[in-house]
């Protein structure tokens, strides 16, 4: 009995051990679009453990909660020709479950998802396709029906939509916001508030099994005060056709190039939609044909763009601006006739194991103007007229995923504007996931940023600067962000403060809000200008 009892014992105290030793990693080996608006995402399960799929609304997220099992290192990011994906992330839940969310873009909805297992090579492996639509509100559909729970989407009694419009996907937001300076501005004519209001639909609409689309993004903003705020632009007017090596896009569209935080070097199709805001982020839609080819390879992605778009600045009593104002309409340019509105380029895209890589050449009008000053009769300075130049762009963006770390790179050499020149931000952005169990994401970033035109350029604002930021994701229903970082200027000792910071309102609202301060720029700086604009922004918007 005595043998029996110390067995028992010796059993009892490996139990916790044995219990642990069934907590093994899962791992995402890869990700795979299989259809325009489809994503497998392949994993290595471990025996013992479960998992469950569901949904998380506003904004909707689909969660993958895997039960005796750990995430060490960080998920693979979707490449940028997942469109409708914006991060994946992983946390630990509890002592021994993990958990795995696809954040979308705001712009795509979930339509539909599944889970699969099967035995290959030995290993367990699960295979989870993800079905997303641009705001959809089709039903979503499941397999493995054991191991899966969803939302329950009810359909409406009776169906009103007119005939014409039951078939597309039409959704936005309205929204109004309030723009305050601490300081009066450099010109009289400036003030220390504006508000305005803004309207962007997105009407989308897919036949042809999927293999056609057509998308119309229309845009306004009513500004107080400043008339040239006051716009109206097509962000996207597009008809794609998909095939499976290749995608022809035609239309007005928008394309993002770069992998960087804090300064998007290499983005260079679409022309800035300043007046929106000085972080250069908003962008005018591009008339464009986009042809894809679609290899093992690699993406290559070519580009003709007819319709030149120029620079939106800021009016007479809007703040941002130089003094003297920007005549806007008097610009000049370096070509006439065809050569000033058409525009080339081509890039190539591909991942190989952790690296995402991307090269691109930019061919025509360069999108940032220089400015050449204009004088009356008397030798007056009245106003600057922007000068649009032919370049040369060739551009190289890297982005490394290991574990929690992300690090990235881009860099880029220019002629046509004078002398050719070389650029580069590069950097590194590590995440704490699920801090203390608390739910929050805690990310640093740090950035170099260098220009070999030097430091008393105009042009050149960031040719040696240093951003360092922190990132939390609150990952809440109200999908709580915020953003704080400072940029520093090593050569003038100038700095530039932001903060911003995001929260959804039930299932429709959402505020925004970011400050910005300008501090310590010598008058030789490229941020001189800006020396009184010091300012919050606030905006209360309803999506539908």
């Amino acid at each position: 009995m005595r043998n029996l009892n110390a067995l028992l014992f010796k059993l009892l105290c490996l139990l916790p051990l044995s219990v642990m030793a069934e907590v093994q990693e899962v791992e995402l080996l890869r990700l795979e679009p299989i259809a325009k608006n489809q994503t497998a995402f392949h994993f290595k399960l471990p025996e013992n453990s479960q998992y469950t799929l569901f949904t998380l609304p506003s904004p909707q997220r689909l969660v993958v909660d895997f039960s005796r099992a750990k995430i060490v290192a960080q998920p693979i990011q979707p490449s940028s020709s997942i469109i409708h994906l914006a991060a994946i992330r992983a946390a630990k839940r509890g002592k021994d479950s993990a958990r795995l969310v696809v954040d979308l873009k705001d712009s795509a909805t979930i339509a539909g998802y599944s889970g699969s297992t099967e035995r290959i090579d030995g290993s367990r492996k699960l295979t989870v396709v993800l079905t997303t639509a641009p705001r959809s509100s089709a039903p979503l559909t499941v397999a493995d029906s054991g191991m899966i729970q969803t939302d329950a989407m009810e359909s409406p009694e009776e169906d009103t939509m007119p005939e014409i419009l039951e078939d597309w996907d039409i959704y936005g937001y309205v929204g109004v916001e309030n723009l305050t300076f601490w300081h009066k501005g450099l010109a009289p004519e400036q003030h220390k508030n504006y508000v305005s209001g803004v309207f962007q639909g997105n009407f989308y609409k897919q036949w042809d099994d999927g293999r056609q689309s057509f998308a119309f993004v229309p845009f306004y903003r009513y500004s107080q005060y400043d008339n040239r705020r006051t716009h109206f632009d097509i962000r996207e007017l597009t008809w794609v056709m998909v095939e499976e090596k290749w995608e022809l896009r035609t239309g007005f569209r928008k394309v993002f190039w770069g992998v960087a935080e804090g300064l998007h070097l290499i983005d260079i199709i679409n022309q800035t939609d300043l007046v929106e805001n000085p972080d250069t982020e908003d962008k005018l839609g591009q008339p464009m044909i986009n042809l894809a080819l679609i290899n093992d390879w690699g993406t290559v992605d070519l580009f003709v763009m007819p319709g030149f778009r120029e620079r939106t600045f800021s009016g007479v009593e809007g703040r941002f601006r130089l003094i003297p104002q920007i005549a806007v309409g008097d610009a000049l340019f370096d070509r006439h006739g065809l050569e000033k509105h058409m525009s080339y380029a081509a890039r190539w895209s591909h991942y190989i194991g952790n690296w995402d890589i991307g090269i691109s050449h930019f061919y025509g009008m360069n999108r940032e103007p220089r400015f050449i000053p204009s004088f009356d009769s008397q030798g007056r300075l009245v106003k600057l007229r922007p000068f649009y130049e032919t370049i040369n762009q060739t551009s190289l963006d890297l982005q490394m995923t290991h574990e929690s770390w992300l690090w990235k790179l881009e860099a880029m050499v220019r002629s046509g504007m004078g002398k050719t020149y070389f650029a580069a931000v590069g950097g590194l952005e590590y995440t704490l996931f699920d801090l203390y169990e608390t739910g929050l994401d805690l990310g640093f970033v740090l950035e170099y940023m260098y220009d070999t035109r030097g430091s008393r350029n105009f042009y050149a604002p960031f040719q040696d600067d240093f951003l360092t930021a922190l990132r939390f994701g609150f990952n809440d229903v109200q999908s709580t962000e915020i953003l704080a970082g400072v940029l520093f200027d090593r050569t003038s000792n100038s700095k530039f403060y932001n903060i911003e910071a995001s929260r959804r309102i039930g299932d429709s609202w959402k505020i925004e809000a970011e400050m910005r301060i300008y501090a310590g720029s010598p008058a030789y700086d490229s941020l001189y200008f800006l020396r009184q604009d010091d300012h919050v922004r606030v905006e209360l918007s309803y999506h539908f």
